[in-house]
C-alpha cells in the first residue's frame, strides 16, 4: 500500500464535513493512519471534542487533526474558511432531521453541495471530492419494488417524487426525505461535474446499511444503527426492512480513502453495499457471539432482496488500498457485527 502512487501528496490536509458521524470519524482516522493531515468540520468544537481524544489523541498532539466550526452546511459561504489549503475534500455531512417537510430535509442537503462545490471551485489546492451518497440514492432497497440490476445510471426517482407529494405533511413524506435528499444531493453532485471546468476530480461513494465498531457512544445511538436494533428487539426499526444489505464502516471509509487517493478512479460511482443479507441471519449471528442473552424472535419468511448489482470497482479498490495483503472481498458479516455488539459504549 505504502509504495502506491497517490493523486496528493501525504501530509496534504483533508477537509472531512461531518467529521463527528459514525462514518465520518473512521475516514479521518484512516487518512491520519496515512500520514495525512484532517480538518474535521462540525457544528460544534466543544461538543466534537472527543475527535481530539482517544485514538485521535496523538494526532492532535502533533497538529494533524483540528476542528472547524461549520453550524449550518447550506449556508453561503459555510466552507469558505474550512476549505483554505485543503488538496481534498470528503462531504459527509448530511441533514439527520426526520421531519415530514421535504423542505427541511432535501433543500439543505441540495444547498450544502452546492456550498460546498462553490467553495471548492475557488480553492486552487482542491483536487479531489468525494461526496458520500448512499444505495438508497440508486434503489429503494424494499422488497418487490427493485428488482433489476444496479447500474451507473440507476437512480431512486420514485422516492424523490413520493417525498415531494404535495402537503399535507406526514409520515410518508418523514419517511421519504432522507432517500430523497440522497437522490437530490447527488444528482447535484453531476450536474456541478457536467456542467462546469472543474480543476478537480470528483468521485462518489455509496454505501448502503453501515455496520461494525463506534468510535463514540453516540454512533450507537443513532437511527441508522441497525445492528443495534436487532441486539435491542426494536422492531419497529426491524419490521419495515427485514432484508437489506450490510458494509462494514471500516470498509467504506477505505473506499473514501481510494476515492481519494487513487489517480485512476475519476468520475466514479463506486457502490458499497456489501452483504445481502435477512434480520433472521443478523439475529443467528448474535445469538453465536452472545449465546447469554435472549433476542426477539426471528421472522417466518426469510428472503433477501432481489436487486442486485456489480460491487467489482468497489472491491478491487478495497484490495488494492487495503494494508492487509491477503485481502479479498468485504469484511465478514459477523466480524462486523462482532465489532458492533463489543466495545464499551453498548450495554447488556
Amino acid at each position: 500500500m505504502s509504495s502506491l502512487t497517490t493523486s496528493i501528496s501525504p501530509g496534504s490536509w483533508i477537509l472531512v464535513t461531518g467529521a463527528s458521524g459514525f462514518l465520518a470519524s473512521h475516514v479521518c482516522l484512516q487518512f491520519l493512519e496515512r500520514g495525512f493531515k484532517v480538518r474535521g468540520s462540525v457544528r460544534d468544537p466543544t461538543q466534537s471534542s472527543w475527535l481530539l481524544e482517544g485514538p485521535f489523541k496523538s494526532y492532535a498532539a502533533i497538529g494533524a487533526i483540528e476542528l472547524a466550526s461549520v453550524p449550518h452546511l447550506g449556508a453561503d459561504g459555510a466552507y469558505y474558511e474550512a476549505i483554505k489549503g485543503v488538496a481534498a475534500i470528503i462531504h459527509i455531512a448530511y441533514v439527520t432531521n426526520i421531519v415530514p417537510d421535504p423542505s427541511d430535509v432535501i433543500t439543505p442537503m441540495v444547498a450544502g453541495v452546492r456550498s460546498i462545490m462553490n467553495a471548492a471551485i475557488r480553492e486552487p489546492s482542491v483536487k479531489e471530492v468525494v461526496f458520500t451518497s448512499s444505495a438508497l440514492a440508486a434503489s429503494s432497497l424494499l422488497r418487490g419494488i427493485d428488482n433489476g440490476t444496479i447500474g451507473r445510471d440507476s437512480w431512486n426517482d420514485a422516492v424523490l417524487e413520493a417525498a415531494w407529494a404535495p402537503p399535507p405533511y406526514g409520515v410518508s413524506h418523514a419517511m421519504a426525505n432522507y432517500p430523497a435528499s440522497k437522490v437530490a444531493a447527488e444528482k447535484e453532485v453531476w450536474k456541478f461535474v457536467d456542467g462546469v471546468n472543474l480543476h478537480f476530480n470528483v468521485n462518489v461513494v455509496s454505501p448502503a446499511g453501515i455496520t461494525g465498531e463506534p468510535l463514540n457512544k453516540k454512533h450507537i445511538e443513532g437511527q441508522a444503527n441497525w445492528v443495534v436494533h436487532a441486539y435491542r428487539g426494536n422492531k419497529a426499526a426491524m419490521d419495515p426492512l427485514q432484508a437489506s444489505f450490510y458494509v462494514d464502516v471500516k470498509d467504506v471509509a477505505l473506499i473514501h480513502v481510494a476515492a481519494v487517493l487513487d489517480p485512476e478512479v475519476k468520475s466514479a460511482r463506486l457502490q458499497c453495499w456489501g452483504h445481502s443479507a435477512h434480520w433472521n441471519e443478523v439475529l443467528s449471528i448474535m445469538r453465536r457471539l452472545r449465546p447469554q442473552k435472549k433476542f426477539v424472535d426471528g421472522y417466518p419468511d426469510l428472503y433477501h432482496l432481489e436487486v442486485s448489482l456489480d460491487q467489482t470497482e468497489s472491491l478491487t479498490l478495497l484490495k488494492k488500498w487495503s494494508d492487509k495483503p491477503d485481502r479479498n472481498g468485504w469484511t465478514s458479516l459477523e466480524d462486523s457485527i462482532f465489532e458492533n455488539i463489543t466495545n464499551p459504549y453498548l450495554e447488556g
